[in-house]
């Protein structure tokens, strides 16, 4: 069962509820996509970045060792190649080339130290990297269960395959000789099916090595979440109704025009013969056109001006919103 753990964005979501409630008449919602920050603070002065998987080779001859050292191994390969992948479209890695690597380790204990700064440039020379991202050590173990039972009517059997994952990374700044950040990442995957015929590995469950590369899958998957800012999608509201200006934005809204329908909002809130609550919301829509401008100070200014005009319930909510981007842009 893999269990994640995420920061709830509460405004945001309060703020959407909010929005249900409300009639749709009055404004339109558009979705747009803003940085989530990473769990871990890296450096973001990198341009030639290096992912490595650590890999045991098992001791020849012990069936049981090779057995595992290949689960391992196969896990390993899959969550270096996944997180290359993923972050390849993230902000920080985007457009970047990222080299994976094997490097063979001589032993298989879990309290894995960091490797020294000559290995560590030694890794780093092949591709002139600057950023070294080791996968230090990966463990999967697996662990079956299966028995039969009458289920009142005939015999029905169940099974079970449960693949416990103990992964640890360690990213290294070759600039600054420094370790960046450690990362420690624990989870048991579980597949399990009940039929009426004997449950069996690899023919009602997955096999072996097709649940270490999943589990792989998911170690590197969930690393780039910790180390990458990403984006993720939210929703805005802008006002549409109240003047002619009003609606004439909207199509230079759909077109991500926003210069241009900011010139539409000024007019209305120039014109003094209008409304204070239409001049409030297009004071609004002027704070949403400076957030997707990237300048959040500023539409925090125009959410002062909009309670200046009159008072609007969505300005609260946005004002945490907004407050909440700033924070997060700080972090990054």
């Amino acid at each position: 069962m893999l269990s994640i753990i995420k920061k709830p964005f509460y405004f945001v979501i309060i703020f959407l509820v909010l929005l249900t409630l409300s009639s749709c008449a009055e404004y339109k919602i558009i979705s747009i996509q803003t940085l989530k920050p990473s769990g871990l603070a890296i450096t973001s002065e990198f341009s030639n970045p290096v992912i490595v998987a650590s890999i045991y080779k098992g001791i020849e001859g012990v069936e049981e060792s090779m057995a595992q050292a290949a689960i391992d191994s196969i896990a390993a390969v899959e969550a270096v190649f996944v997180l290359s992948e993923n972050l390849f479209d993230t902000p920080w890695f985007q457009g970047l080339e990222i080299s994976t690597r094997i490097f063979f380790r001589d032993d298989a204990s879990q309290f894995i130290l960091p490797f020294p700064w000559k290995t560590v440039e030694g890794l780093a020379a092949e591709n002139n990297a600057d950023l070294v991202i080791s996968l230090e050590y990966l463990k999967i173990k697996p662990t079956t269960q299966s028995y039969s039972y009458w289920d009142g009517y005939m015999n029905k059997y169940y099974g079970s395959l449960t693949m416990g994952i103990y992964g640890f990374w360690r990213v290294y700044d070759l600039k600054k000789q420094k370790i960046v950040a450690d990362y420690l990442y624990k989870d048991t995957l579980i597949w399990d099916q009940t039929d009426y015929t004997r449950v069996r590995i690899g023919e009602h469950l997955p096999g072996f090595f097709s649940a270490a590369k999943y589990c792989g899958y998911i170690t590197g998957s969930e690393f780039a979440k910790q180390i990458a800012p990403s984006w993720m999608d939210e929703q805005r509201l802008y006002y549409i109704k109240g003047s002619k200006y009003m609606r004439k934005a909207v199509e230079f809204v759909q077109n991500n025009q926003w210069l241009d329908a900011a010139s539409q909002w000024q007019k209305v809130i120039q014109n003094p013969k209008i409304k204070p609550e239409i001049a409030a919301k297009a004071a609004f829509n002027m704070a949403l056109a400076n957030e997707m401008k990237g300048n959040f100070d500023i539409a925090l200014e125009w959410l002062n001006k909009s309670k200046e005009f009159s008072h609007i319930p969505e300005v609260t909510w946005y004002r945490r919103i907004l407050e909440l981007r700033i924070q997060v842009m700080d972090k990054l």
